[in-house]
């Protein structure tokens, strides 16, 4: 037996009724044949957390995020105490935490608040008593003593933050088998990947991948904290997220190779019209739309022949009215186009390959297939197209890439 830690993140599906946290319970004592430190960090049960939300709803207009954040916490303590019953019951020894309890502190706003520093000194005193640790993920305290929650990829980012201070390995269990060239469900023949570096894998993340929240990655290339993304069964063999990286050699060792093509939905684009010229209405623009909390995804300016500038950015639909309240405010005249999807080829030999974009191009051609805007970055180029035509682009991209 190893004398390493290890911990183990279950997510909201993967324990979201009794029989699955027996299955889990199960999958955590097969790990503890290999590993004699423990550590497991547990999401809410299921719907838990939208169903709290829903009857804070239903009694609060504008429900205090500081009361928010106390009732939400209570979603993961439950998964993890039940989990922690269950393997008393088998016969290994089990100690439930709460964030607090497990020396989690936090600083930021509440309900997206963020990991400041952890003390370990109440879970290294259960595993020297050879308990099996179960944190309660998404949560922590802040230096008022007020419970806090992480926000979306909370209870990943519970779990890489415990992996590194207690310089453990970290497995993520969710209810895919890991992480593919394509999401599945558009490319039910899509490659499984066994080994991606960090660095990918934050492109991934950031570009719409929803294995794995972005900050987690970043948490983990920070504290070199190898990852491990796999099927909550434990029997198939799943995904790892390392500086080291295994290249698939290809019969032609010039063909391009690339990653993962991912998707992101729901974008709305907007095009500032009959500008005279970039002033300060426009800067005035982006500065409000900051301060209303409106990200900017992709920004594109250029000036036209007559030297009058054309003006593009791409946000969130969500946002949509909260962007006419301020274009409408500034007096500009716009034009949105919705129903837009964002689709991204991903590869870090892109740096080192020639030909990716014109082989991109190529697709679009073939396929009668119109763009509004691409973005590039080292290892990856996105372009916004119509929904209706992204998943016979993704398609398109993956008979061409071999993905």
């Amino acid at each position: 037996m190893e004398d390493k830690k290890i911990v183990m993140k279950f997510g909201g599906s993967s324990v979201s009724t009794t029989e699955r946290i027996k299955d889990v319970a199960q999958l955590i004592i097969h790990r503890k044949e290999k590993y004699n430190h423990i550590i497991v960090v547990v999401s809410a049960m299921g719907d838990t957390t939208d169903n709290l939300l829903s009857l804070a709803n239903r009694l609060s207009k504008q429900p205090y995020n500081k009361e928010i954040d106390m009732l939400l916490s209570s979603g993961e303590i439950v998964s993890a105490s039940l989990l922690a019953m269950h393997l008393i019951d088998l016969g290994y020894p089990a100690q439930s935490f709460t964030g607090f309890q497990a020396g989690l502190k936090t600083r930021g706003q509440h309900r997206k608040s963020q990991i400041e520093n952890i003390n370990p000194n109440k879970i290294l005193e259960a595993l020297s008593l050879d308990k099996i640790v179960i944190v309660a993920g998404f949560q922590g305290m802040n230096a008022e003593g007020e419970i806090t929650t992480l926000g979306r990829g909370g209870s990943d980012t519970s779990a890489v933050a415990l992996a590194a201070k207690l310089n453990a390995r970290c497995e993520i269990y969710t209810d895919v088998a890991g992480i593919y060239t394509v999401d599945p469900r558009i490319r039910p023949n899509a490659k499984k990947l066994k080994q991606i570096n960090y660095e990918e894998a934050l492109e991934m993340a950031n570009l719409g991948a929803k294995v794995i929240a972005a900050r987690s990655v970043e948490l983990a290339a920070k504290y070199n904290v190898p990852l491990y993304i796999a099927l909550n069964t434990g029997n198939v063999e799943g995904t790892c997220i390392s500086n080291k990286e295994e290249k698939l050699m290809s019969e032609n060792m010039e063909e391009i190779l690339l990653t993962n093509i991912s998707k992101i939905d729901d974008v709305l684009m907007v095009n500032l019209e009959n500008l005279e010229k970039i002033d300060k209405n426009v800067i005035h623009c982006f500065v409000e739309l900051a301060d209303a909390n409106i990200n900017v995804d992709l920004l594109n300016q250029m000036l036209l022949k007559d030297h009058h500038p054309a003006v593009s950015f791409t946000a969130h639909q969500e946002d949509k009215d909260g962007i006419i309240t301020i274009l409408d405010k500034l007096e500009f005249d716009y034009l949105m186009v919705e129903n837009l999807s964002k689709v991204s080829i991903i590869g870090s030999d892109m740096r080192h390959q020639v030909g990716v974009a014109a082989e991109a191009f190529r697709v679009f051609v073939e396929e009668d297939i119109p763009y509004y805007m691409v973005s590039t970055s080292d290892i990856s180029i996105s372009y916004v197209v119509d929904t209706e035509n992204a998943k016979q682009l993704i398609n398109a991209f993956a008979d061409r890439f071999g993905l």
